[in-house]
């Protein structure tokens, strides 16, 4: 009977995760449909930005805590030092994402309806990072299902009001501002119908212990996690860097467009993922057992296996692509085929990098991989905006799809050295 309910668990594990995976996928470009429909494409590109920035403000609210409290199978930190770290972190996305929309007004001529819809995506997001620390806990647990099923409640909630409220009132901004009340309601709800019975006994009134927590323990924790913070947080700039950009020197239309094309982007790492995800444990041992030229082969095979998807891509959206995604969102893209072809040329590179840092990952050198998305950041940060303001949308894809090729030959050589450290 256990054996049965450990495999019930594991596969509504498996179908709730997958479930709120692909609705985290979707929720931009289910919001995007929707604008395009009910109110107009500088509303759609105000909300194209408001989910670039929202993202990144959201790597500071979660800190890349997720993935160390869930393998913190010791209980090195208490639940309450989780969730007071959390709280610190959140503190700072708030800080973060207030001192961006200042700047954003000051300098870039922001007006009040723009900076309430970035605002509302932000908090959204921030009340996403709440929710996190306790699905990491749930995860810890053995209950992933649970916190999955939270997450998909609280953007069912989010969605359904979304598509009611801008019926309505057709006012983006109140709408938004709407939601994020429905996400702090549905939070609170599934937190209340689900802590007390699935908390450890110890946990039960974790609010309580939070006051308790030394501030040596936090900062233990969150040094441990800043370089896997660091990584995420310039990855998640450089994948947006063309619309920061655009944002600066564009207008909202363009940006709507920019991010209709873009919309395919991630699609050729993630079906890379579900390739590569089930070897993981293989190469950990292979390379664990120093087996360099069994891990060797596997990489090249899956690099293959990355150019065959991108040119299978690239096929399908020279002849599909700009009609399916003008009907998606219901705007004529034709002018812009040659970014979405450079765009998946770009999106293969991705994939590679991401790819070659698992590996990296699996090989301990996370802090190099930080270093190079770092430099690359740097780049971005110098760059991409000039070219943008010279040669457009075109210039930010160009721009998109050098750094990612920089990025896959950085990785390369760090693994080169390390492999080769390994032979000799």
């Amino acid at each position: 009977m256990d054996m049965e309910n450990a495999t019930k668990r594991s596969r509504q594990d498996y179908i709730w995760n997958t479930t709120a995976g692909l609705i985290n996928a979707a929720e931009a470009v289910i919001m995007s449909m929707i604008v395009t429909r009910i109110t107009n494409l500088s509303d759609a590109g105000m909300l194209t930005i408001a989910f670039a920035i929202g993202n990144l403000m959201m790597t500071i609210g979660k800190f890349g805590v997720r993935n160390y409290q869930v393998t913190d199978v010791e209980q090195r930190y208490s639940f309450a030092v989780y969730v007071k770290s959390r709280l610190i972190t959140l503190l700072l996305m708030i800080i973060a994402s207030m001192s961006y929309l200042g700047y954003a007004y000051v300098i870039l001529g922001y007006n009040y309806y723009k900076i309430g819809i970035i605002f509302a995506i932000c908090m959204i997001y921030a009340v996403e990072a709440a929710e996190d620390v306790v699905w990491g806990y749930y995860q810890r647990l053995g209950y992933l299902a649970v916190g999955a099923k939270m997450f998909c409640s609280r953007w069912t909630g989010i969605l359904v009001s979304f598509v009611i409220i801008l019926c309505v009132s057709r006012n983006l901004m109140i709408t938004l501002l709407i939601c994020l009340g429905v996400s702090i309601l549905v939070l609170c709800f599934t937190l209340g119908r689900t802590y007390n019975r699935y908390c450890m006994a110890q946990d039960r009134k974790v609010l309580h212990s939070v006051g308790t927590v030394h501030f040596s323990q936090m900062k233990d924790l969150l040094w441990n996690v800043f370089p896997l913070f660091c990584s995420t947080f310039f990855a998640f700039y450089v994948n947006n860097a063309p619309k920061y950009a655009i944002d600066a020197v564009m207008t909202d239309e363009v940006q709507a467009c920019y991010g209709f094309v873009a919309m395919p982007v991630f699609v050729i790492g993630l079906l890379n993922g579900f390739i590569y995800q089930p070897t993981l444990v293989y190469m950990s041992i292979e390379w664990n057992e120093g087996k360099v030229d069994q891990l060797l082969h596997r990489i090249k095979r899956q690099i293959l296996i990355i150019a065959g998807l991108t040119g299978g891509c690239l096929t399908g959206a020279y002849v599909l692509g700009i009609p399916v995604l003008s009907l998606l969102y219901k705007t004529d893209l034709q002018q812009y085929k040659a970014e979405l072809m450079l765009l998946l040329v770009a999106s293969g590179l991705l994939a590679a990098s991401g790819y070659l840092g698992v590996v990296l990952t699996i090989m301990r050198n996370q802090k190099k991989m930080m270093a190079a998305y770092g430099v690359i950041s740097i780049i971005a940060f110098v760059t991409v905006k000039y070219i943008v303001s010279l040669y457009g949308t075109l210039g930010a894809v160009m721009s998109y799809m050098m750094l990612m090729l920089l990025l896959c030959i950085v990785y390369s050589v760090i693994l080169h050295r390390c492999l080769k450290g390994i032979k000799s």
